[in-house]
């Protein structure tokens, strides 16, 4: 009897387990054909707020993309876009908010790096901006991570270069010179090279560019404008004439040529000229000098100021004997420079200076 009852137990237990396994069983199957349809649903809204995003309606993007999140706290990627969607919708602060909370469980996620200082910059926190586009340059991506570290990179140096923080937008640029980069891509670089003040990088990647068809106007452009950025106007010249030659409705280069054309006319420092052509010409500087000074008077003259106009206005009728040309070119000249000097400490704002050819030829005289 006992051993009759011990079997009846042990089949009864077995039974009771079977049908306790068959119900877990039954109910991980619900619950995972529950957590299919629900990421089914949430991937639907998603790719929804995605389409809408594409056709720019944001607002609507916005509130598909947070249904999505509802269902699926734990995709990232629905966070990231729901990021890019505010900032595309203009809700700057939602969006640095949605980033922030991707950095804290995951401080090195490149993309929320980078959507984080896309945010900054448009608050205009620069600093707290560029420490984030570092954070992008050099954290993870789960897809084309080399590709998107540097499509931060040159968001970094846009940036860099709109703030015209040269010796920061340098350091970048010399980080992708050596990156293989299509012809405009490369010209581009040259520019910020010239941009972040050092023109000898730019000329290596202009020259590298002569002789390819597709770009080679430019390339000869930006070969000018190094040489021009060095003061090596001759030079310049040459490049813009041969740029202007092979794009003649390249603007940029037709004026930068005209500029060139109009400094050599005026330097009295270019080599073989006659000392009648320098005396010449720096009595023509004297002219354009006091000319400028005229057109923002000052009152209450000191007398070292007002003999200085005095020997300018002299300098303009003086008859000068050829012998003693050389001697007189020598006193025009200082007057010039001093004059300059005096009219940028005049209250009248100057024009820019850099191209206009009196204000180039006075830098190069004072250098």
């Amino acid at each position: 009897m006992k051993h009759s009852a011990g079997l009846s137990f042990i089949g009864t237990f077995s039974l009771t387990l079977l049908a306790i396994a068959g119900l877990f069983a039954g109910d991980t199957f619900l619950a995972a054909v529950d957590r299919t349809e629900n990421d089914v649903q949430a991937a639907r809204l998603f790719g929804e707020g995605q389409a809408l995003l594409a056709k720019g309606d944001n607002a609507k993007a916005i509130d598909r993309i947070n249904d999505a999140i509802e269902i699926d706290r734990n995709n990232r990627d629905y966070f990231r876009t729901l990021a890019k969607a505010q900032l595309a919708a203009g809700k700057t602060e939602e969006a640095e908010k949605t980033a922030a909370d991707l950095l804290d469980s995951d401080p090195i996620d490149g993309q929320a790096s980078l959507l984080m200082a896309q945010a900054l910059t448009r608050e205009g926190h620069y600093p707290e901006a560029i420490s984030y586009f570092h954070r992008a340059v050099y954290g993870h991506w789960d897809q084309d991570q080399e590709a998107n570290r540097r499509k931060a990179r040159f968001e970094l140096i846009d940036l860099l270069a709109q703030r015209n923080s040269k010796e920061e937008l340098l350091a970048e640029l010399l980080a992708v010179q050596a990156t293989p980069q299509d012809a405009k891509a490369r010209i581009q670089l040259g520019d910020l090279f010239l941009q972040a003040g050092s023109p000898a990088r730019a000329m290596d990647i202009f020259r590298a560019m002569l002789h390819d068809p597709t770009a080679n106007a430019a390339a000869y452009q930006g070969m000018g404008d190094s040489e021009f950025a060095q003061s090596n106007y001759r030079a310049a010249q040459r490049y813009f004439e041969t740029a202007v030659r092979l794009a003649p409705e390249n603007a940029a280069a037709r004026r930068r040529l005209e500029v060139c054309n109009q400094l050599l006319e005026l330097d009295p420092m270019v080599r073989g000229l006659t000392a009648a052509e320098r005396f010449r010409r720096s009595v023509k500087l004297v002219e354009l000098t006091l000319g400028e000074y005229n057109e923002c008077p000052q009152t209450n003259l000191t007398p070292d100021l007002q003999a200085l106009v005095d020997n300018a206005n002299a300098a303009l009728t003086a008859q000068v004997s050829p012998v003693k040309q050389g001697d007189a070119a020598e006193s025009n000249l200082d007057i010039a420079e001093q004059l300059w000097q005096a009219r940028k400490k005049a209250p009248c704002k100057l024009p820019a200076d850099a191209d206009r050819p009196l204000a180039l030829v006075l830098a190069r005289l004072t250098q």
